[in-house]
């Protein structure tokens, strides 16, 4: 990405507000088209991977950097990072199994300039139901994902979720050895990564490193929510 990318992130976080963005706009859009065109290649890679990806429009894979102010007391106008979210066939659905790339300021509770992963934030209650029940009758399968090699150099052993339950999901034995992984609300894999990464030429390929090791826990997530 522009060398500008975290300087402009961090201008706009302490000068959050029309007049400044509009003096500014021409520094975003530059940060844009890259974002575009690094979005467009990865599109190529990870379908070949998940081919429910399918070939999107990468600029319909971006969020908008406007702040959706009608729910919230906080008036900030603009968001302070740039990302995508790629899910089946490139719509941008909450509660999807996807791929997640955000780079700017730390935000949403996320750690570092650059954060991505996998797997499926926020599901409605019958995906999380089908999810954990397929977590529950086939184990290995599920184990052998979440333990293999590269999965765990980049996400650990836990998920990025908004909660985690305090006993076994209500018609679980709380005493199944492997109970632990029923507890998340969400399935989602996440991993910063190191500014040293962001700033090189080897930032795709990097990405595409980390989203090659959550695809077979999308697709787990896929076949149980289908």
């Amino acid at each position: 990405m522009s060398p500008d990318t975290l300087p402009f992130f961090t201008e706009l976080a302490q000068n959050n507000n029309r007049e400044w963005f509009m003096d500014n706009k021409s520094r975003y859009d530059a940060i844009r088209e890259e974002f575009i065109d690094l979005t467009a290649h990865i599109i190529d890679e990870i379908s070949v991977l998940d081919p429910t990806i399918g070939h999107p429009d990468p600029k319909k894979c971006l969020y908008r950097i406007y702040r959706d102010l009608r729910f919230t007391q906080d008036k900030r106008p603009y968001k302070t990072h740039i990302s995508f979210f790629l899910s089946s066939y490139g719509i941008k659905r909450s509660g999807e199994a996807g791929y997640y790339l955000q780079i700017g300021q730390e935000d949403y509770g996320l750690t570092g300039n650059c954060s991505l992963g996998g797997g499926i934030f926020m599901p409605d209650k019958d995906k999380l139901a089908a999810i954990r029940q397929e977590i529950f009758y086939n184990p290995d399968e599920f184990l052998a994902i979440v333990n293999e090699k590269n999965y765990k150099k980049f996400f650990g052993d836990t998920f990025f979720t908004t909660r985690v339950l305090s006993r076994a999901p209500k018609g679980y034995p709380n005493d199944w050895e492997h109970a632990r992984w029923l507890k998340f609300n969400d399935y989602c894999t996440m991993h910063a990564v190191p500014d040293s990464v962001l700033a090189s030429d080897g930032l795709k390929d990097y990405v595409m490193k980390v989203f090659r090791a959550s695809v077979p826990l999308n697709k787990f997530i896929q076949k149980a929510t289908s």
